[in-house]
């Protein structure tokens, strides 16, 4: 998850069927994580960040293919290597609308 404080992230409630919040807990203790860490993550594999459609500057291009290249191995979600790779698709998708701003 972000760094950001749990008070600026945004809230979902979920209405769960029975059994699934105690396989939610199992599959958390299984990974080491909390249980809300381990539906983010989740949630992170299914639906990822939208991948940027025209990456020209050469910088995040570097970037996004890195993080491709980690995803291609399939890191276990909330992972070391699956949080670089996230880390990499946010910062050259930062670049590219950075880039797109100091053009117009």
């Amino acid at each position: 998850m972000s760094e950001q404080s749990a008070q600026n992230q945004d809230k979902f409630i979920v209405r769960l069927p029975d059994g699934l919040r105690d396989r939610i807990r199992l599959a958390a203790e299984s990974n080491h994580r909390s249980m809300n860490a381990e539906v983010v993550a989740l949630l992170e594999e299914n639906y990822p960040a939208p991948v940027p459609e025209n990456i020209s500057d050469p910088a995040a291009r570097m970037l996004f293919w890195l993080a491709k290249r980690i995803r291609r191995r399939s890191p276990q979600p909330g992972s070391p290597r699956d949080k670089q790779a996230a880390l990499y698709e946010r910062i050259s998708g930062d670049i590219s609308e950075r880039m797109k701003d100091i053009g117009e």
